[in-house]
This record gives structure tokens, C-alpha cells and sequence, in this order.
């Protein structure tokens, strides 16, 4: 009998999508794009490498046969899964930049996959295979992909996606064969891989990897107890269970997206490598919907609402080729099985996640209604990181949203084996933050910027194999605090820099939908030139953009607009063409790649080298048009003055010593910001 789909899957299947248009679309969606795969020989119909969609189309081809035979399907999914098994041990180690020379040979994230796919095949499908045949696949998932990758398990030690992936390529296989040594020691890292995560259900790499490595887990709590339904009771799914709350907290909006199709397409916080049209992938969502409902009520009411927002009706929002690695999420084999058995929906604000959220992998998150117009997304410090790598030089940086358009954004990622991914996407001068040049000397050349650090790690422990405690990359949050509809954010990072910065600590001020101050705190142990970068969202050269010297910015895209002025007395220059990716894709030059002046940098550097500064920027957004209204205004006393059109709003900013004065002088509300006796900082009303 099949693990991954029993007699009444099938008859909750078919009662289900015959009642449910969503359902219904989703059946018909996966049994024919996997149709249409069949047209071509083996895994040809796809522009990425073989590997990145092999586990996909061999999963969702083996599901559709199980749930509708059709030859054709059954004749391709046959031969496509023969000629992967014959192939040389070295095609099952990966593509040419892996490692080639380990002897014996050590699996990859590709050695994972292949044996997903392979041994799914054999699931769902085994009768299209002679009982010769079978133990041919097996003997090979045995020699080519659960030794491989029990050897990468020996051999690595370090913490991140890579340790539940290659986990999940002993756990799959070892369940459909029904071998006890290896579900034994699946069992063992699935529970060490939970560590992996942060406590909350954040991840400290992105939404992206939390989501892959989260994905993996599912892949290996499913093969275990389905394999031993008594397992069900003691393999916790905490805390990637609680993942959906920062999922949905990261979503901005849904909408079609230039080169992407008709369809909606999500946009996310796309902090360190992620997409910019991040969504969780299916299958993770129901697992969590299913599985969780009874101990985790909420997130699991969660899960089942991102998927309803993502995935109905919206079957066809392609490419369908990049899931399982996490590039392009989308539903696959599990989600038509688990759907029947998903928990009802629980929108965001009746989970109770409040309008002004931060989560312990250092994302602060604030919007003015769930259904509003302006969200800020701040990547600052976090708590000690369970999981980190594939890191940005980006703390302190974020993301402005209003309308519906990310109007400052993060450039994302792209394919890791380019110079502009190496060099540029990743640099602090390429996001919304601070680099810093100290003077040289009478005798010494001019230094480069002083950018972060982004190079950090956890292991295990190489004798006991129990992971090291958890890794500081630096820094503190200062304030996470909301009151009426002004919310206050604070974070101090000089530590990702080193000597010779002290201090960096910014603050953001949501005031409202439409007003946001910037204020920088930055200290030296000798002088430095401070520069200000700021990147603008120009991926589908939509950006119009004007610049009056030398203080300010006016850009418009879409529906929306936005004045940024800088109160600093620095000099502008640029614009700089700099890149905003859409999604990552493992060849250069693919469908979400963008190209040198899809993102726009525009910079403000301070004419002398200070020891201490605070700076302040003032942000207005607003309709295309409207945002014509606004105004900076000059009164005595304050840092800023922000006049609203036609005098509907009216918004200043005055600082005194450490405190930030916020005033609402339509009806006269006053905030102030500023630490306490103990040295925590506090938003209050006044």
C-alpha cells in the first residue's frame, strides 16, 4: 500500500474537488501540467539544469498516474525514473560545481532530491515496474542517495537548510523501502534539525531558505509517521509550526507583476536571499493546516489562509519548475492528499498578530491596517541566530511599501555563481543603510567602505555532534511599540561593522499612512564620512524619478508617490544602476534576474568626516499625484515639518538630547521616544 496515498486519500479527493471550484482547479492543474511533461523525453521540459526539477516533475507525475492512469504518463514516468537510476554515481552527486573527488563519494542538495522523486515514483506508481526493476531502484536509493547523503550528515557540521534536506533524502527513500537502520537515524536528525529554526517559527537565513528547510522537515515528519503512525505523538513540529505568523506578517500585497503573467503575484519582505514573490510553498501550508489543528490552532487556521490567499484560485501562476528547491514555490504532490483534511481559515488579525510585529531573526514589521496602504519592513537585530547563513551585509536596512508599490527596496538575490550576487546584491551599499569611510592618514591610501560583516555560522559540535548555542551576530533591538497610529522602531548594529563605528542605532517613525522620519545615531572612535544609500524600485522601469539638489527625491511608480528628503546637509550624487531581482534562478540571465538599472541608488555623503552625528530623513508617501501636496516646511525649534495637501496633515519632528518629539499638529497629538532610567527605550503619548 502507498504511504503517500491511501484508499480514502482517494475518496476524499474525489469528494472534495468535485464540490470545490479551488480544489477542482488544483486537481486538473497538477494532472495536466504533468501531462504535458510526459510530451517530452525524460526532463527536458524546463529551462533549469535537470536536478533543480526532478524531484517536481517525477513527484507531481507520480501523483497524477496514482489519482488518474493515463499511458502516455505512465510509459514517461517509467522511463524518466530508469534512466535517473542508471545514470553514474557522479550525476547523482550534482552538477559540476559540487564535489567530484570525495572518495567514497558525499551526497548534495541534488543527491536529496533525486532520491525524493525517485522513491516517490516508486510510492505511487509501483506497478508501472517489474519487481526486477524495483529492486534495481531500490539497491541504487540505497548506494546512491541514502549513503550519500548519510555521509554529508557525518561529515558537515554546520547548522542551516542544508541538514533537514539532506536529512529528508534518508528519510523518503528509507520509508518507501522500509528500512529501519535509516528511519532510526532520520528520526535523530529530524529532531536535531528542529533546533534549526528560530523559537517564534522565524528563520535566520530568509522566508525563502526558513521556507526549504521547513519544507525538507515536512518531507521527513510525513515519511516517519506515515511509515509509524505512532510517531504522530512524540515528533513535535515546533517551531517550524509557527512559521505562518511571520509568513503572513512578511506579505505586502498580491498583484500581477511584469513579466510574470496575468495572475497575482505576492510581494514579500525579501530580506538576505529571498524572493521578492515569496509564498510558502503548498504543500508546507496544509502540512501545517493538517497536522497542526488540535495543538496549534491558530497557526494552523493561519496556514490554511495563506494558502487560500496564494493558491485559489490561482492554479496557473507559473513557472512550475522551480519548487522543491525552494526557488519558486508552488503546490505539489502533497497538497491535492492533505487539502480534504485542512482546518478552516484564520485571517491575520483574528490570529491576533498585531499591525506592529517583530520576530526573534531580527524582522520588524509595521503596516497602518491589514487592509491599509503603507507597510514598513526593517531588517534589524535579532536574538541569538539558531540558523544563519546566506547572509546580507543589511542590518538596519528596510523596506517602504505604500499603495501597493515597493517604493525603497531590497535588491534580493540571483544566481549565486555571478560576480553581481558575490559582490554587489549582497553589499551594505546596495540596500537602504549606511557605509562609512574613515579618513587616511597623511601617509595612507583611501580605504574602502566600511561595510558589514556577513559571514557567520553555527555548528555542531564535532565530538559530541550537539549544535553550538546559538550565534550573536550583533546588535540589539531598541524599541518595537505602537500607539493610536504612530508606531516607533529602534535598532543598534555598530558590531557588524567593527572599529572604527560605535554606534549605529536608526529609528523609524510611522506616523500614520503617510510620514516617516529616519533618524540615525552614529558614533566613531575617530572621524568618518557617512554615506546615505537609498534604493529605489525601478525592475520594470516604471520609476519616474526627479532629483532637487541637494535635498531631495521625488519618484513615482504605479499608483504611488514619495518624497524623501535628506536633512543630514550631505552632497547627492547618482543616480547608480544597481539591481532588483524578482526570484532567484540557478543560471544567469533567467526569468527574474534583474538587469543594471532595475533598481536605482541614490546616495548622500557627508562633506566632512564626523566623530558623531544624528541624522535625520523625512519620508512623505501618497498617491501619484497627491504626493505633489506635501511640503518640508522650516520652523524654529524642529528637525522637520511635514505639511499634508491642502493642510490635511501636518507632521514635526523635534529632538532633544536623545528624545524624538513626534507631533500630530492637526489635533494636537505629541509622541515622545526616549530611553528610561534603565536605559530602555519607550514610545509614549505626551
Amino acid at each position: 500500500m502507498s504511504l503517500f496515498l491511501r484508499p480514502d486519500d482517494k475518496q476524499r479527493i474525489e469528494l472534495l474537488w468535485r464540490q470545490s471550484p479551488a480544489a477542482e482547479g488544483l486537481y486538473w492543474g497538477l494532472l495536466n501540467r504533468a501531462m504535458e511533461r510526459a510530451s517530452a523525453p525524460l526532463l527536458g521540459a524546463s529551462d533549469t539544469e535537470w536536478w533543480y526539477h526532478a524531484a517536481e516533475f517525477l513527484s507531481d507525475g507520480a501523483m497524477a498516474l496514482a489519482l488518474k492512469p493515463a499511458a502516455p504518463l505512465a510509459a514517461w514516468l517509467r522511463s524518466t525514473i530508469l534512466a535517473i537510476v542508471r545514470r553514474p554515481i557522479d550525476d547523482w552527486v550534482g552538477p559540476y560545481f559540487r564535489d567530484h573527488d570525495a572518495d567514497p563519494p558525499i551526497g548534495h542538495l541534488e543527491t536529496a532530491h533525486l532520491g525524493w522523486g525517485v522513491a516517490l515514483a516508486v510510492d505511487l506508481a509501483p506497478d508501472i515496474f517489474t519487481r526486477e526493476e524495483r529492486e534495481e531502484i531500490f539497491d541504487v536509493l540505497r548506494k546512491h542517495c541514502i549513503a550519500l547523503c548519510l555521509r554529508w550528515l557525518d561529515g558537515n557540521p554546520i547548522v542551516a537548510n542544508w541538514h533537514c534536506v539532506m536529512t529528508a533524502g534518508v528519510a523518503l527513500p528509507a520509508a518507501v523501502m522500509g528500512d529501519e537502520d535509516a528511519l532510526k537515524r532520520a528520526k535523530h536528525e529530524f529532531q536535531k534539525g528542529q533546533d534549526i529554526f528560530q523559537p517564534d517559527g522565524s528563520y535566520a537565513e530568509s522566508l525563502q531558505y526558513g521556507n526549504y528547510a521547513a519544507y525538507a522537515q515536512m518531507l521527513t515528519w510525513e515519511s516517519l509517521v506515515r511509515h509509524d503512525p505512532k510517531l504522530s505523538t512524540s515528533l513535535s513540529l515546533d517551531p517550524y509550526a509557527r512559521m505562518p505568523s511571520w509568513q503572513a506578517a512578511s506579505l505586502f500585497y498580491r498583484k500581477p507583476m511584469s513579466g510574470w503573467g496575468s495572475q497575482p503575484v505576492p510581494r514579500s519582505a525579501n530580506f538576505n536571499d529571498s524572493s521578492a514573490i515569496f509564498r510558502p510553498s503548498a504543500d508546507l501550508l496544509l502540512h501545517i493546516a493538517v497536522r497542526c489543528r488540535d495543538h496549534a490552532p491558530v497557526e494552523a487556521g493561519l496556514a490554511r489562509w495563506l494558502f487560500d490567499q496564494l493558491y485559489c484560485p490561482f492554479v496557473e501562476q507559473a513557472p512550475h519548475d522551480r519548487a522543491t528547491f525552494g526557488l519558486v514555490n508552488d503546490f505539489g504532490f502533497l497538497t491535492i492528499p492533505l487539502l480534504p483534511l485542512a482546518c478552516d481559515p484564520i485571517t491575520p488579525e483574528e490570529a491576533g498578530i498585531p499591525l506592529a510585529c517583530g520576530f526573534s531573526c531580527g524582522d520588524m514589521i509595521a503596516r497602518d491596517n491589514w487592509q491599509g496602504r503603507t507597510v514598513l519592513a526593517v531588517h534589524g537585530a535579532g536574538e541569538p541566530l539558531h540558523g544563519p547563513g546566506h547572509l546580507h551585509a543589511d542590518l538596519n536596512s528596510f523596506i517602504l511599501v505604500h499603495n501597493r508599490e515597493r517604493l525603497l527596496a531590497d535588491p534580493g538575490h540571483t544566481c549565486y555563481r555571478t560576480l553581481v550576487q558575490r559582490l554587489i546584491a549582497t553589499s551594505s551599499q546596495t540596500h537602504n543603510l549606511c557605509t562609512f569611510a574613515a579618513e587616511p592618514g597623511p601617509d595612507q591610501p583611501k580605504t574602502a567602505p566600511i561595510e558589514q560583516d556577513k559571514s557567520l555560522r553555527r555548528y555542531f559540535n564535532s565530538s559530541t555532534r550537539e549544535a553550538q548555542p546559538p550565534v550573536v551576530r550583533g546588535g540589539k533591538r531598541l524599541l518595537l511599540s505602537r500607539l493610536d497610529d504612530v508606531t516607533a522602531m529602534g535598532s543598534e548594529v555598530a558590531a557588524v561593522y567593527g572599529e572604527p563605528i560605535q554606534e549605529f542605532s536608526r529609528f523609524w517613525l510611522l506616523c500614520g499612512s503617510h510620514v516617516l522620519f529616519v533618524v540615525d545615531h552614529i558614533r566613531s572612535s575617530r572621524p568618518v564620512k557617512t554615506t546615505w544609500n537609498w534604493l529605489l524600485n525601478n525592475r520594470d522601469g516604471q520609476l519616474q524619478m526627479k532629483t532637487f539638489r541637494p535635498d531631495r527625491i521625488v519618484a513615482r511608480r504605479g499608483e504611488a508617490g514619495m518624497k524623501l528628503f535628506h536633512m543630514a546637509g550631505g552632497k547627492m550624487h547618482g543616480p547608480t544602476y544597481a539591481h532588483i531581482h524578482d526570484a532567484y534562478h540557478p543560471l544567469p540571465a533567467k526569468l527574474g534576474h534583474g538587469s543594471p538599472g532595475t533598481g536605482t541608488l541614490m546616495h548622500w555623503t557627508e562633506k566632512n568626516a564626523l566623530a558623531e552625528r544624528i541624522a535625520v530623513h523625512a519620508i512623505c508617501m501618497d498617491h501619484y499625484g497627491t504626493i505633489a501636496g506635501w511640503h518640508l516646511k522650516s520652523e524654529e525649534g524642529y528637525a522637520v515639518v511635514l505639511d499634508g495637501p491642502r493642510g490635511s496633515q501636518k507632521w514635526k519632528l523635534r529632538i532633544q538630547g536623545e528624545e524624538l518629539i513626534a507631533e500630530e499638529a492637526i489635533h494636537g497629538r505629541t509622541y515622545s521616544v526616549k530611553p528610561d532610567k534603565n536605559a530602555a527605550w519607550k514610545l509614549t503619548r505626551i
